[in-house]
């Protein structure tokens, strides 16, 4: 088999690149979040060889896993799992519906839920308010108010839209958290009672969460296909 002369190979390689940086740039973001990612990673290396941490930095990627307790943090991962339910999925439908009806009013309610929720679901797997309380020195009753006042303009701004739908398992899941936080405010004696008041409410506020929104996007998306036929 003969060899191809090295001037024969630059253009297949050159037709190789422009197809990869095609495909690859045909996801919105995708080359800006990748080369993000990259960079951070770079840096975090260097910062691991230049002052001998690769064990810190080891400790970022560590799974939270105990041996003798393997079921351990189980229900809290599921939690996060419902958390992450309802943000995807009301920003994807909001992507859906932006295409042909930019200025919906179900289009606008789907983006502010996904930012609120969002916000709640940084807060609870990052522990902001923790740090926020324990280093920033700012108070968590303060936080907890800021973010009921921010659930309370969202249910005023919404609440035309919120009454079209069957809206009990959101207005539900809204009081099992603040029930979730009131506990956090008040600690129970009893380490049982408390991770059910605490967890065990959330995770049941995040299970009727993500079982309203799965029904309003799937109800939207198929209003969005029904009105595409018919044009």
């Amino acid at each position: 088999m003969k060899h191809l002369p090295l001037f024969d190979k630059i253009p297949n390689f050159s037709n190789s690149l422009e197809f990869f940086q095609k495909k690859f740039l045909c996801i919105p973001f995708l080359a800006a979040f990748n080369t993000l990612t990259v960079l951070i990673l770079v840096c975090l290396s260097l910062y691991a060889k230049l002052n001998n941490q690769g064990d810190a930095v080891e400790r970022l990627f560590s799974d939270p896993f105990n041996f003798w307790f393997p079921y351990e943090g189980l229900l809290t991962g599921v939690s996060e799992i419902f958390w992450c339910i309802p943000v995807a999925i009301c920003a994807f439908t909001f992507g859906v519906l932006r295409q042909k009806e930019p200025r919906s009013r179900s289009g606008i309610f789907l983006f502010f839920s996904a930012l609120l929720l969002g916000v709640f679901f940084l807060d609870d797997r990052f522990r902001m308010t923790l740090i926020l309380s324990r280093l920033g020195g700012i108070s968590s009753k303060f936080i907890y108010l800021c973010y009921g006042t921010a659930v309370f303009l969202y249910g005023v701004k919404f609440w035309r839209y919120i009454k079209t739908t069957p809206y009990l398992p959101l207005v539900a899941a809204f009081l099992l958290f603040a029930l979730s936080r009131f506990e956090d405010i008040f600690e129970s004696q009893s380490l049982g009672v408390h991770a059910m008041l605490e967890d065990g409410t959330k995770l049941l506020a995040l299970l009727n969460l993500s079982l309203y929104f799965w029904h309003i996007c799937h109800q939207e998306i198929g209003r969005h296909l029904r009105q595409s036929e018919k044009r």
